[in-house]
């Protein structure tokens, strides 16, 4: 059943996320206690003028969340005061940070003058455009770094595309496929001309692609193919590990593998 009021689900289920984030990052033995603090200033009748919501979390930071100033009071200090109270507050549990959030038509110069620097979020700094293909072999050769900095290849690429002619020397069938550097074999493309299929080609093929595999070094071989393509393969013994659904719309696309 799922509720849209439970009384006190919102507190429920902030406590199990807080008890969930201390399991991934354990608060330090002489962390302070979760805390929230209120500090105020009031006019000579008692009145709140301004004041501040403060939140002391366990993990050694407090969160500023509102800062307040009654219009009429403002331009006095008040402001700074409240800043100034709140980061005693901080020192005094053992804080290493304050974090707030400000609108820009809030007090954004004053936290600047008491020192706070904004953290810009990734689409203030930096915008996306069209690239080019150069653009494009730098960005693989980015994420092919990425990927050899933790798991280095073997060796390198080992090509093993085949093609089979008719009498007349055209192409008739072909296959591209290669070992890669984790000692992976992969079947990019399978293709065989209409009017010489079902005559056992494109099995030849696989098998020889599959045999040049194995003497390379690979372990397994995998393909991606569509529904209409999925069944040559399992005929063959490659075991379905994953499927997507309605690409394109209507279709399955598979991700198939062969262990050796």
């Amino acid at each position: 059943m799922i509720g849209s009021h439970l009384k006190g689900a919102g507190e429920i289920f902030e406590k199990k996320i807080d008890d969930y984030n201390d399991t991934v990052v354990p608060p330090a033995a002489d962390a302070p206690e979760d805390e929230e603090l209120v500090f105020k200033i009031t006019d000579g009748d008692g009145n709140i003028i301004a004041g501040c919501l403060c939140d002391i979390y366990n993990w050694n930071f407090m969160d500023l969340d509102v800062l307040w100033v009654d219009e009429k009071y403002r331009r006095q200090g008040l402001g700074s005061m409240l800043i100034r109270a709140a980061e005693q507050a901080a020192r005094d549990r053992g804080c290493y940070m304050i974090v707030l959030g400000t609108f820009d038509f809030q007090a954004r110069p004053l936290y600047l003058k008491h020192g706070y620097t904004v953290h810009h979020s990734a689409w203030e700094k930096y915008t996306v455009e069209r690239g080019t293909e150069e653009d494009g072999e730098t960005i693989v050769d980015g994420l092919r770094a990425h990927n050899d900095a933790i798991a280095p290849d073997e060796h390198d690429y080992i090509r093993l595309n085949k093609k089979v002619l008719n009498e007349n020397g055209d192409m008739i069938a072909g296959i591209v496929a290669g070992v890669g550097g984790w000692d992976d074999g992969v079947v990019y493309n399978l293709w065989v001309e209409e009017p010489y299929r079902n005559q056992g080609i494109g099995t030849y093929l696989l098998q020889e692609a599959e045999k040049e595999m194995r003497e390379n070094g690979a372990y397994m071989i995998m393909v991606n193919a569509f529904d209409w393509a999925a069944d040559f393969f399992t005929k063959r013994g490659y075991a379905v590990t994953g499927v997507l659904e309605d690409l394109p719309q209507g279709h399955r696309e598979y991700d198939l593998r062969k262990t050796f």
